[in-house]
């Protein structure tokens, strides 16, 4: 089953010099149920503006979205309520507690008054807030209201969990705390699409993935695929001693050796022959998402 299709969305925008701005140019994304999936491009590629769309903020120009089969475009409510946002910015009621804050976000997703005290202790102690339940949230730092964001969407155990950059300005441990709750979340149910800039952290967390620029999608599929379809047919390997006679074809390339593939199973074994106890590591070279991500995103 899908969590969400998205179906030749377009998004245009209007001026106050009165040019159209196109900011999503015909996107199609299908995301099956239980996936962690990957929405990556560069800064103004349209991103934000998809998600806006899919959480109900924007409507398209025109195209067709929906949340488990259910029409998100008219049936927005009911689409919603499968739906956890965390956004880009942090947007809270900084006058009122934390408490407070999700007490409310459990009552307009229809959380029943006699869970909610215990919800609410569950998602801060995931969030390792607990300290801060009473607290306002004008006190908080930075990235405590990081967590307070991601808190409030997680109120309602939704289905679909939307993440636009959730660990953008935030530490390394808050960065783990939040990789182990996808996980923890994605293997509980929740279908997750995750955005950031962090490509370490899409190759750690994403089964899949599309790749937007200039409101176009220019690549997606599973990350394994592409890798393949990207990477370069090569075994890399470090020496102890670099200095000895090679095998036609190697070349260095920084501290490794690089050989040419034709069968990655017989070549990987002629070059641990012919350099036996020499060498310090050996692997199939397969693309970085960080390199991969330079060659589509370059013109």
């Amino acid at each position: 089953m899908l969590a969400l299709e998205v179906s030749h969305i377009n998004k245009t925008f209007r001026t106050k010099k009165g040019e159209t701005v196109i900011a999503n140019d015909d996107v199609t994304v299908k995301i099956e149920a239980g996936k962690i999936y990957g929405l990556l491009g560069p800064n103004g590629a349209g991103k934000s503006t998809l998600i806006s769309m899919i959480s109900g903020i924007m409507t398209p120009t025109s195209g067709s979205i929906s949340v488990f089969g259910v029409d998100a475009l008219t049936r927005t409510v009911e689409a919603k309520k499968m739906m956890g946002i965390v956004p880009q910015e942090i947007v809270t009621e900084l006058a009122f507690t934390v408490d407070e804050i999700l007490h409310y976000m459990g009552g307009m997703y229809g959380v029943p008054l006699a869970e909610r005290k215990d919800r609410i202790g569950e998602v801060l102690r995931d969030l390792d807030l607990e300290d801060k339940r009473y607290e306002r949230a004008r006190s908080l730092s930075g990235g405590m209201k990081r967590r307070l964001m991601v808190a409030k969407a997680l109120m309602h155990k939704p289905k679909f969990l939307i993440l636009d950059e959730p660990t953008s300005g935030v530490d390394v441990a808050l960065r783990q705390k939040i990789w182990e709750l996808v996980r923890r979340m994605n293997k509980e149910g929740a279908t997750i699409l995750f955005t950031t800039h962090y490509l370490e952290e899409a190759e750690q967390l994403c089964d899949e993935m599309t790749f937007i620029h200039h409101g176009r999608v220019i690549k997606q599929g599973k990350l394994s695929d592409i890798q393949k379809e990207f990477s370069e047919n090569v075994v890399a390997f470090e020496l102890y001693k670099p200095n000895v006679p090679h095998l036609p074809g190697v070349h260095k390339e920084g501290t490794e050796f690089h050989y040419p593939v034709t069968h990655l199973d017989q070549d990987m074994s002629a070059v641990i022959k012919h350099y036996g106890e020499n060498l310090r590591s050996i692997k199939s070279a397969a693309a970085s998402l960080e390199n991969i991500f330079l060659k589509l995103t370059a013109n």
